[in-house]
């Protein structure tokens, strides 16, 4: 990982500890004067003080939250930068019932004299499940899609995402982290509904078993379900963490094994990290574009050795 992306995640780690900590002094670190926060759940808000304050209030000791991140992209230069990632929090209390919430995170950054700020910060939080009442002062989507007199997405990927804005790898010569990358891109493609960016996932002749849909044969009839799939669950998330990389000497082809993340569920009782279930891909380098050329995903609980 380059200097620039751990540092991109050194801050994206400051910002979410300042929330589930209401540490206002953390979270001023990462933000600044001229910093505009979009949140589908808290609304908008300008300036370090105030987005602190909106964060911060999320605070309750009473059920206190553990905030998770995954599917993480930096993208840009040494300068300037954006950051795609989701995040899921969870409540460690069991009666009347955990609380969890999902959310997606699209940022511009800029390196200062003090590190990387936020400039803009788009952050949507499209569930939550459990006891609703952790978080009765959010404005939560209605679960059965768009209704009229909703507000206005605060994501809007064929805008907002750094794959519509062209936005460029900080190594184009790490396949490796290319890969890994991948799936961010391929899981923000279909959760947000861009069959644009869903497109350019797959190579022509892709085929697989994508359960619950079946085995499909062809990029033309992997779209098409996965559109109308979609269309019935637009809360959808596919947190994953990639578990195994490797990548063919030419650099032209990839497998790649990711582990499927159950906000509700993500570890044993003895601590391992847990999967709901997992995805064996391979991939096919076309154009500069690593593409899922075979398909598998496989249901079932495993931890990172049982893959």
């Amino acid at each position: 990982m380059s200097p620039t992306a751990e540092g991109v995640l050194a801050a994206l780690d400051i910002f979410v500890a300042g929330w589930a900590d209401s540490d206002q002094d953390a979270l001023t670190t990462v933000f600044a004067d001229a910093s505009v926060l979009y949140s589908s759940a808290h609304g908008q808000a300008r300036g370090a003080r105030a987005i602190t304050a909106l964060f911060s209030a999320d605070f309750d000791p009473t059920m206190p939250l553990d905030i998770v991140t995954t599917n993480h992209f930096v993208g840009g230069d040494d300068e300037r930068t954006v950051l795609t990632s989701y995040l899921y929090g969870l409540t460690p209390q069991t009666e009347p019932a955990p609380s969890t919430f999902g959310a997606t995170l699209v940022a511009d950054l800029v390196r200062t004299e003090s590190g990387w700020q936020f400039e803009v910060l788009r952050l949507s939080i499209p569930w939550i499940d459990g006891d609703e009442a952790r978080f009765a002062k959010w404005s939560i989507p209605s679960p059965e899609g768009w209704k009229i007199g909703d507000a206005t997405p605060s994501i809007v990927s064929e805008l907002d995402s750094p794959w519509a804005r062209g936005i460029p790898d900080l190594d184009p010569h790490d396949a490796v982290r290319q890969v890994a990358d991948f799936y961010s891109r391929y899981s923000w493609a279909i959760d947000q509904g861009d069959i644009t960016l869903l497109r350019g996932c797959f190579t022509e002749d892709v085929f697989g078993a994508f359960p619950p849909m079946g085995d499909l044969q062809g990029r033309h009839e992997v779209i098409g379900q996965m559109k109308s799939f979609r269309r019935l669950w637009p809360w959808m998330q596919h947190f994953g963490r990639p578990l195994q990389i490797t990548v063919d000497e030419a650099r032209n082809t990839a497998h790649l094994v990711i582990g499927r993340i159950i906000p509700q569920r993500p570890a044993t009782p003895s601590g391992q990290d847990l999967y709901g279930a997992h995805y064996q891909l391979d991939l096919r380098r076309e154009d500069d574009t690593w593409k899922i050329s075979r398909f598998e995903y496989i249901p079932g609980w495993i931890t990172a050795t049982e893959r």
